[in-house]
């Protein structure tokens, strides 16, 4: 994916957070901090990758770019415009331009409801006919016969309900994708399966994709920028190869050297 630069080569900017903190009550009055000061801009037509060890802010900070999470301080801007004031005015607006995939296709789908069900609730206001097109397509993107479309999820692997949830999201022609560790729940052949349709994903959105994730092999694969967390803090942030090949900071060596068969050969 390659940056889409503004009038006079400025590179636009999707989001912006300032001085973003995230604070939690825990036992006896005591606070913790999820997400503490982050200043970061995420440019439009660049994949991203979030990664840093659990307990690190990965998931609290994508939830806080979807609006999920409220930021307990600081400013967190979608094209220039506040987070929580497009979700007050424009909700449709902002989920039609913002969608998330999460990292449990085993909780993230209604049990109750089919696959048909499930990819169309998005596009109710849509004509019957032109959402059962929608429906089609976006089952063959994501490389699932039209005979899934009665099942439910409980009838289905862990690999084809992600599917399934990433159809959901695409559904709604976001142009932009935050995916919360979407394969780990998955086991090594879906998790490749998986790795291949976020490659194809990526060259696919008008925005822009934030893969939030502690597997560096992952984040090799389709980011373009890495950003480290560690306690809720950005430690290092830059272009992938200059990240994985050359870190400036041990604790971003100690996690790549928890990865197999390292260095990766980047395309």
């Amino acid at each position: 994916m390659t940056a889409v630069p503004e009038e006079k080569g400025v590179i636009e900017t999707a989001f912006r957070l300032k001085q973003v903190t995230k604070t939690y009550q825990v036992r006896h009055g005591r606070k913790f901090n999820a997400v503490d000061g982050i200043t970061v801009e995420l440019r439009r037509g660049t994949a991203y990758a979030i990664v840093g060890e659990s307990g690190s802010g990965k998931t609290t900070l994508g939830r806080i770019l979807t609006g999920l999470v409220p930021a307990t301080e600081g400013e967190v801007l979608f094209e220039g415009k506040e987070v929580r004031r497009w979700l007050r005015e424009d909700r449709k607006g902002f989920c039609g331009k913002v969608q998330m995939i999460f990292q449990n296709p085993y909780l993230s789908l209604d049990p109750k409801w089919s696959v048909s069900t499930i990819l169309e609730e998005g596009i109710r206001e849509l004509p019957r006919r032109q959402r059962k097109e929608k429906v089609r397509e976006m089952m063959g993107r994501v490389h699932l016969p039209d005979s899934y479309l009665g099942k439910k999820p409980q009838a289905m692997s862990g690999g084809e309900r992600q599917r399934v949830a990433i159809a959901r999201s695409l559904i709604m022609e976001p142009e932009y994708l935050i995916l919360d560790e979407p394969t780990s729940q998955l086991d090594v052949a879906t998790q490749a399966e998986i790795m291949e349709l976020l490659g194809a994903l990526k060259t696919a959105l008008r925005g822009g994709l934030v893969l939030i994730t502690h597997d560096l092999a992952l984040a090799s694969d389709v980011a373009d920028e890495l950003i480290v967390l560690r306690q809720g803090r950005v430690l290092e942030q830059g272009p992938r190869k200059k990240v994985l090949l050359s870190p400036a900071q041990d604790y971003t060596r100690t996690l790549l050297a928890a990865v197999p068969s390292w260095p990766p050969v980047f395309s």
